[in-house]
């Protein structure tokens, strides 16, 4: 394998969609923050700067000065990820990949397409890396990395960090070194992908034998253990990217090729290698669960969001990682005196029933869960805001479309629907008990942002459907909205709906061009009209 296919595979690994009908691959480089910040040290001792929302401070606890904002160096992430692309990265691409190169995006993130239609044995080539998968979010290491030489490993690592490694102060941890504070961290930010995280671990340990910190996974009993989010408004606020950390230092075998990020990888090198810091601090072998680590139970720990492996209670990070496949987890609980009690305490010595120990930690969970149910703040009585006529209007509809999206799928497609109003709030949140599969399909609509006021859900052919409804005259803007739906989730049927008949304007247009509706092979968007109750399709 040569190093520009390996790197292609970590890219891909990382943030990659594979459209197979177009033959071509799409990379997301993402910077959520258009300008990123390197390190603050004081000028007067040297020691590292933190701000804690009032300015720049310094750490040591000697010196505490205030620090000026100009002593951090400024780097314009879009600018850099464009510049890079252009000067290293998509020429070494295609000294070996013989694609198609094209750069879009915005302030938020940069996308590299790769256009194979006239290299479509490559692209094949490329993609049974990936089985039939599709989206970084289903995708595992490729094995055939597993085989390859050690440079196209480092490339391999190389693209993973260039789509999903981000290095930055902010990620510092609380240690005192011998020359300073402050141990500097980087990390993998892995999203939605439940099987990755340890992949990645094992992968860096068995072929480089490098230490992890830790991971953070997106798992309530994680990140949200004591309940403080789920009772203060935001119940669903674990459900983010799982980050695998590591300390930079032991790493320097490996680059970013996006210039801001290796020049903040360098500054977070330097610094832990000059502030010295002697613990190589890696999670594994895990720490043992005391009674002290346990944690309350958490009503996301059900979701189904999360694979089966992972949907039940956990009292540490590391106990996640046994469950989704770490081998090293697995080899040391071979070594267990009672293999059955190493997931319980990762206590290698232990040979105490699993049931004991089960019920011992029971009452403790039960308990905490308890404290944080009577710690929950009482809400405060809030005036209640009238809503505009308009928007009264518009929630007026969806319970009547609701049951007649119901009754239309499920008579003309002959099987078992559900319909759900979702005009408001989180699309995951109204499947959670509901068929797995099924989620599935509304997870792929929820991660693009699609918010259509009714969804229906096909139970047998896993298909989706829409309807928009609006209480103006239906016009361009409106289905340019349901459009852009319909074009990345594909539904099986599209409605847009009003209380009132279409634009003169819309009219026009689609008389001139009435494909402006089709969306698919033989889906259309249907036009309708919302009266008394009745549903009265219109045909333009």
């Amino acid at each position: 394998m040569t190093k520009q296919v390996a790197y292609l595979l970590g890219l891909i690994t990382g943030r990659g969609h594979i459209f197979y009908d177009s033959k071509s691959i799409a990379i997301e480089f993402s910077h959520a923050n258009e300008f990123a910040k390197g390190i603050a040290y004081c000028q007067i001792c040297g020691w590292f700067a933190t701000d804690n929302g009032s300015g720049l401070k310094c750490k040591n606890p000697e010196c505490g000065h205030r620090v000026s904002p100009s002593v951090r160096k400024i780097y314009n992430q879009p600018k850099s990820t464009i510049e890079s692309l252009k000067k290293e990265i998509i020429p070494l691409l295609k000294s070996k990949i013989p694609a198609h190169f094209e750069i879009t995006g915005n302030k938020s993130m940069t996308i590299l397409v790769l256009d194979f239609k006239n290299k479509i044995s490559l692209f094949n080539k490329i993609c049974k890396n990936f089985s039939s998968e599709t989206n970084f979010d289903q995708f595992h290491i490729p094995k055939s990395i597993y085989s390859t030489n050690k440079n196209s490993k480092i490339e391999f690592i190389n693209g993973l960090l260039d789509t999903s490694g981000f290095a930055s102060p902010g990620g510092w941890f609380n240690r005192e070194g011998k020359n300073g504070y402050g141990r500097m961290r980087v990390y993998f930010q892995i999203v939605r992908n439940w099987y990755l995280p340890v992949e990645i671990d094992n992968f860096l340990r068995s072929e480089f034998s490098l230490p992890i910190h830790t991971i953070d996974w997106g798992h309530p009993n994680i990140r949200d253990g004591n309940l403080t989010d789920f009772y203060n408004t935001r119940p669903t606020s674990w459900s983010r990217e799982h980050q695998i950390k590591f300390f930079p230092e032991y790493y320097q075998e490996f680059k970013f090729r996006i210039s801001s990020k290796q020049a903040l990888f360098q500054e977070l090198i330097k610094h832990n290698v000059k502030t010295v810091f002697k613990d190589k601090e890696d999670w594994f072998p895990p720490s043992k669960i005391t009674k002290g680590k346990i944690k309350a139970y958490h009503p996301g720990e059900n979701d189904l969001r999360i694979p089966e492996a992972g949907r039940r209670h956990f009292d540490a990070f590391w106990q996640i990682n046994l469950a989704f496949g770490c081998k090293y987890l697995r080899k040391l609980q071979s070594k267990a005196k009672r293999p059955e009690c190493f997931p319980l305490t990762g206590d290698l010595e232990s040979n105490i029933s699993p049931r004991i120990i089960e019920k011992e930690f029971n009452v403790i969970r039960n308990k905490l869960t308890a404290e944080a149910e009577r710690a929950k703040p009482i809400k405060k009585e809030s005036k209640i805001k009238l809503r505009s006529e308009k928007e009264l209007a518009e929630k007026a509809m969806y319970q009547p479309l609701t049951v007649f999206f119901a009754n239309y799928l499920s008579k003309k497609y002959k099987e078992k629907v559900y319909t759900f109003d979702t005009s408001a709030g989180n699309l995951n949140l109204f499947l959670k008990n509901k068929n797995r599969d099924l989620l599935e399909v509304f997870d792929y609509c929820d991660k693009y942002r699609i918010r259509p006021d009714v969804v229906g859900f096909l139970e047998k052919q896993k298909a989706v459907g829409f309807i928009e409804a609006k209480i103006t005259s239906l016009d361009l803007k409106s289905l340019g909205q349901l459009i852009g739906y319909c074009l990345v989730a594909r539904p099986l049927e599209a409605i847009l709906i009003s209380t009132k008949a279409p634009s003169l304007s819309l009219i026009k247009i689609l008389k001139a061009r009435p494909d402006m509706l089709t969306y698919g092979l033989n889906r259309k968007i249907q036009l309708a009209t919302l009266n008394k109750g009745r549903v009265n399709f219109i045909t333009i």
